[in-house]
């Protein structure tokens, strides 16, 4: 998802944006101009969704795997690079979006990223590795919006925008209380950005059957919304939470 312009996005929604407690974490232990789907550092002034996402998978495993904790900033910084269909400035992560083949909605060739991160790991450079598996695991995230499942083009623009992402950025307020999958327990992180894809597209038919989904679907502020609506958003959340925890459980058994 690409940074969204902020300024007169949070002048509409500010008011919309009174934090609702999530539910507890399901844990195994203690636990620009770019598109975006979730909102990213370089979009977000507070906390961007995408480190959400990713924290809640660590906080989740980093008891059976504490290599997590060490490598946490590098995941996490990862996870929030928008690395899609549009030129960015660094020439590193520039290159590694066109050997990807980054698109509006995720990218065409995850799994390169998966063996160079391997690579690196292997070869003892576990931070770079870590950070290589972030960018994996914001597909997975990204897929987990109904505009990336569905490929609908948008951008981060007032005009362009999804209004899903825009409540997603004024609340996190993820459910966990309706997982309904289990972890395919693919053998590599790759794997599981088709697969969040085919879970957010499956969970919008099945509430809103015979819709199309448009990119004004929802509102773009909580004052408006519809219950189911609501609901859905938070279950997103939380389900795409889910799916990056086992991204990662995937990487992590598969090094």
């Amino acid at each position: 998802m690409r940074a969204i312009h902020l300024f007169p996005l949070f002048a509409l929604a500010f008011a919309g944006c009174i934090a609702q407690p999530a539910d507890p974490q399901i844990e195994e232990g203690p636990v620009s101009d770019q598109e975006q789907a979730w909102d990213s550092q370089d979009g977000n002034p507070t906390h961007a969704t995408h480190s959400y996402l990713t924290e809640f998978a660590i906080d989740s495993l980093k008891a059976r795997y504490p290599e997590l904790s060490t490598y946490r900033a590098q995941l996490v910084d990862g996870a929030n690079r928008e690395l899609h269909e549009l030129p960015v400035d660094d020439a590193e992560q520039e290159a590694l979006r066109v050997e990807v083949q980054g698109t509006n909605w995720g990218a065409d060739r995850a799994d390169l990223l998966w063996a160079r991160a391997r690579n690196t790991y292997a070869a003892g450079a576990k931070g770079k590795a870590y950070w290589y598996l972030g960018i994996i695991l914001h597909y997975v995230e990204d897929m987990g919006c109904p505009s990336h499942a569905f490929h609908v083009v948008h951008q981060g623009t007032w005009s362009q925008r999804d209004n899903f992402e825009l409540l997603a950025l004024q609340r996190w307020a993820p459910s966990y209380s309706s997982i309904n999958r289990v972890d395919p327990r693919f053998a590599s992180p790759d794997a599981y950005v088709p697969f969040s894809g085919t879970w957010a597209a499956r969970d919008f038919t099945t509430t809103f059957p015979y819709v199309t989904y448009r990119l004004d679907f929802f509102p773009s502020t909580w004052f408006f919304i519809s219950s189911t609506k609501s609901t859905f958003v938070k279950n997103r959340q939380g389900r795409t939470a889910m799916v990056t925890k086992w991204a990662l459980e995937s990487a992590l058994t598969h090094w």
